[in-house]
């Protein structure tokens, strides 16, 4: 790739001062902070890279600044996005409070306040970008600014894609010819990530990259479409549970006899529970404290004192860990002590998986 590529961006936001945050990169800036001479190059000067693309990024230092470098990291990701002309939309939204003290007989003495809230969103193509990342950030407590530093590495973004297009290209030829309702929404699937795939080489074409990819994805959506048309014309029979295999995934490893209760309650909805290779994947996702996810985790609190809790989001994948479904949450919060817990979340559970299978099905229709 014989050509290079420099964004010479940064977000300039209320509140930042005159420094380069509010005027042009390179330019002389006035009221620089007496920390400027140690700031990174960077700053001033986005680097230039063979098939890289860089954005800077800004935000106001604020009372933490993690939180301050996280904004920042997120405005220059979308600096980059901007620049391949991505659908962004957003909005700031800026108020200003004024305090005010009246002495008696003397002027009005008043402070400004601005008060600024933010939203930005991206689309989720942009936003899962391949090969955007955050390569350095900065906090300066003198300018009250914390920077980061983004480039998209389009060796990488190119390499991901293809990798994606071979994925896809095997999940087709997986499927064989069986006419089902699972096959046909797994079609379905499979068509709308082709489009995705497609929408984000348009994100890149600015750059070629991924250009070569277009003649193998266009044969591969016919592929897929020609046969959706099909079995979406086709009277298929509906999902025969009896015949349905559902296997579990957890992040941790569950207690004893717990795993053994769910593969029965797997058998109550009238399906096999079966963990290899099956239909239909049960997920469940454990929340806990700093130290990972548990099962059932202890929580402080200065105020209510010691309780424990069971956090669990349950999702149905079919076999190839595609959702189903949407998370259900179940949470379980008792003071003092963890007995009758488990007792409380087999309850839940049991509510919660037919509601869950039924709304599986209905992704079949």
């Amino acid at each position: 790739m014989g050509w290079r590529f420099g964004l010479a961006v940064l977000v300039a936001l209320p509140g930042l001062g005159q420094g380069p945050a509010a005027g042009a990169i390179g330019s002389p800036a006035v009221g620089l902070s007496s920390s400027a001479a140690a700031r990174p190059a960077w700053i001033e000067t986005l680097p230039v890279a063979p098939g890289r693309l860089y954005a800077l990024g800004a935000a106001d230092l604020g009372a933490s600044e993690g939180e301050a470098i996280r904004r920042a990291s997120g405005r220059a990701r979308l600096e980059v996005v901007a620049r391949l002309k991505a659908t962004i939309r957003g909005s700031l939204t800026v108020t200003t409070r004024t305090a005010e003290a009246r002495a008696d007989g003397g002027p009005t003495l008043g402070t400004g306040d601005r008060q600024v809230r933010e939203e930005l969103r991206v689309e989720t193509s942009a936003a899962d970008l391949p090969g955007l990342v955050v390569e350095r950030t900065y906090a300066d407590p003198l300018a009250r600014t914390a920077y980061a530093l983004a480039y998209l590495d389009l060796g990488q973004a190119h390499g991901v894609l293809a990798a994606r297009l071979d994925l896809l290209r095997e999940r087709r030829e997986r499927l064989g010819e069986e006419r089902t309702r699972r096959v046909r929404w797994r079609l379905r699937k499979l068509h709308d990530e082709l489009n995705r795939l497609d929408e984000t080489i348009s994100l890149l074409a600015v750059t070629g990259t991924g250009m070569d990819l277009r003649p193998a994805l266009q044969v591969e959506r016919g592929a897929v479409d020609q046969r959706l048309d099909l079995l979406e014309g086709a009277v298929l029979p509906p999902l025969d549970l009896a015949k349905t295999a559902m296997g579990l995934r957890s992040n941790i490893e569950l207690p004893d006899g717990v795993t053994t209760y769910l593969g029965a309650r797997i058998s109550d909805c009238g399906l096999l529970h079966r963990e290899l290779k099956p239909d239909l994947i049960l997920e469940l996702t454990f929340s806990g404290a700093a130290k990972g996810p548990e099962f059932i985790y202890l929580d402080m609190d200065v105020y209510e004192g010691v309780s424990y809790r069971l956090d669990v989001q349950m999702t149905i994948l079919d076999g190839e860990g595609a959702a189903l479904t949407r998370p259900a949450s179940l949470h379980i919060v008792q003071p003092g002590s963890p007995e009758g817990m488990v007792n409380q979340f087999c309850r839940q559970f049991e509510r919660r998986l037919p509601r869950l299978m039924a709304e599986a099905q209905s992704q079949y229709q």
